[in-house]
């Protein structure tokens, strides 16, 4: 940062001082306000502001776009035996497949627990989002390597709400996939519900 400092008319003092630590201290601050600590993942706020952009984008271009909530089955059961550190391993995995599963423009987060929320804009047609979702459930039907706790088996239950279809809003949107997720949780668990 320069600052000049003017004493008298003529006279002039320049004074020079590196904010760099301080920037990157506001940089994290900022990103932490906006990122799950744990998994790195976008939070509820971020994915707010994606949503909105994204149905901004959908109703200008006229293209679908897909909410989808994604639940781990068994979790608890994993995070009671096992204990919490194994918990956290088990989600940061999960995050990563879910990650390796969506396209570079889709948006994953972690609402909490073992919640997490995929933003699915610009589909070409609205069967292409429960390709997505499928192939991110076959992901995490991969058994987990939790080191020395070994290896553990864990499924995933989706619910599915679309735009136009569905919903016009984001927040009607995010209920009616959470709803779906719980048709699916009903009806056995490890399966993709569409509202």
């Amino acid at each position: 940062e320069f600052r000049r400092v003017l004493f008298r008319s003529r006279d002039t003092l320049w004074v020079l001082a590196d904010i760099s630590a301080l920037k990157r201290y506001q940089d994290e601050i900022e990103h932490l306000a906006m990122h799950d600590a744990l998994t790195g993942l976008p939070n509820r706020r971020l994915l707010e502001d994606r949503l909105r952009q994204g149905l901004a984008l959908s109703r200008r271009d006229g293209q679908p776009l897909a909410v989808a909530y994604i639940d781990l089955d068994g979790f608890k059961g994993v995070n009671d035996r096992l204990g919490h550190a194994a918990g956290d391993l088990l989600l940061q995995d999960a995050a990563q497949r879910i990650l390796e599963g969506v396209r570079e423009h889709d948006t994953v987060c972690r609402m909490g627990g073992d919640e997490f929320v995929l933003l699915l804009p610009v589909l070409k047609q609205e069967d292409e989002a429960e390709h997505i979702v499928q192939r991110v459930l076959q992901s995490l039907r991969r058994p987990y390597g939790l080191g020395s706790e070994g290896a553990v088996h864990v499924t995933a239950s989706a619910g599915l709400a679309l735009y136009p279809h569905d919903a016009h809003d984001g927040e009607t949107l995010l209920r009616l996939a959470d709803a779906a997720l719980y048709q699916a949780k009903a009806a056995g668990r490890n399966q993709l519900s569409r509202w």
